[in-house]
């Protein structure tokens, strides 16, 4: 992808949306166009100020709020959090004009008030609701002002908040699988695209997204307690994160490297003889035999990523036998000489097959 200034960016989609207007080219072929640039943002000291200047001034006003929340009456509250959140938005909205960096921080403060309201007007109407239940709705709240302003950091907070809504231990144990958390994901998915695609919104959604289908998981193992719980994780994220990878071309790079860490860590899990059940313990030798010709076979194909898998899997290994067997001093030296020789293989396919490696 092209990366250009902001600036620069939003000008190009001006002058594409008139080009549109005027029938000149399709909706399609100006949403393509897009696609082929992307904004990198550096660093910037006026932004740096203004950003922090607006997590010091919400944080000051919520801890106001909070320490003298006893002595506010109700409605008072309620119009005072209203207040506060209206406010910022509106001073965003009239300064995004001449001032949009300022802007932005009002815009900023205005999500963080927006957060903090929701946690204070449950505690002061006391409705019941786990944290993680609040965090959802934080998420459905900035997600249209991320659409409205197309605005990359916005999103990626929504899309955190959504993570963490399905971390919530009632989902975890299966005593309900969240659907709904499909609608976001979905949108949080489409935004990141029409926005201006973020490998880190897009790595967290990809998790939620994992974590959802861990919910599933656990919702047939609580009504179904003879499967074994470890390993029918692990197989079924093995085969999701493989697939990911398989998919490569056809997907966002930053989702096939999720796909890595999923099969990798879900390889790591089935290498255990703990994670079997009891009967079929054995498996743990003959499943990390097959993994690690797996790992080999994409070593070939010119995978960097497999090498550090690999890397690991063989160390999990070492560290589970020589601890029996060997004395501590040793361990560690072996274990570093070990390190060292991973590092030094490392480098030198990374020189040898730059271009190519992943």
């Amino acid at each position: 992808m092209r990366v250009v200034k902001e600036d620069e960016l939003n000008f190009l989609r001006q002058e594409l949306h008139y080009l549109v207007e005027k029938q000149v080219i399709p909706t399609e072929k100006s949403e393509e166009i897009q696609a082929l640039y992307e904004v990198r943002d550096k660093p910037s000291f006026t932004k740096t100020l203004l950003y922090v200047g607006s997590i010091l001034i919400g944080a000051g006003i919520l801890s106001f709020i909070a320490s003298n929340w006893g002595e506010i009456g109700k409605p008072l509250k309620f119009l005072l959090i209203l207040g506060i959140f209206f406010g910022c938005n509106f001073t965003g909205f009239k300064l995004e004009r001449n001032y949009p960096k300022t802007s932005k921080s009002f815009y900023y403060l205005g999500v963080l008030v927006f957060g903090a309201g929701i946690f204070l007007v449950e505690q002061m109407f006391h409705i019941g609701g786990s944290i993680q239940e609040a965090f959802l709705w934080w998420s459905l709240g900035i997600l249209p002002l991320a659409w409205v302003l197309r605005d990359k950091w916005i999103l990626l907070a929504a899309a955190v908040f959504s993570l963490i809504h399905i971390l919530d231990s009632s989902y975890l144990q299966g005593e309900v699988i969240p659907f709904w958390i499909l609608v976001w994901i979905a949108a949080i998915y489409y935004l990141n695209e029409k926005i201006s695609f973020s490998r880190v919104t897009g790595f967290i959604n990809g998790l939620t997204l994992l974590a959802f289908i861990g919910t599933i998981i656990s919702y047939f193992i609580y009504r179904f307690e003879y499967f074994d719980y470890p390993y029918v994780h692990g197989l079924i994220y093995l085969a999701i994160g493989i697939g990911l990878v398989f998919l490569r071309g056809k997907i966002r790079e930053v989702y096939v490297f999720l796909g890595y860490l999923v099969h990798g860590v879900a390889a790591l899990l089935l290498s255990f003889e703990d994670t079997w059940p009891g009967q079929v313990g054995w498996m743990y030798i003959a499943f990390s035999l097959l993994y690690l010709l797996f790992l080999f076979y994409l070593i070939k194909k010119g995978s960097l990523l497999s090498i550090i898998i690999l890397c690991v899997m063989i160390f999990r290994f070492y560290l589970d036998i020589s601890f029996a067997f060997l004395p501590k001093s040793f361990v560690f030296i072996i274990g570093g000489v070990l390190l060292l020789g991973f590092g030094f293989y490392f480098e030198k396919q990374r020189r040898k097959g730059e271009g190519v490696h992943e």
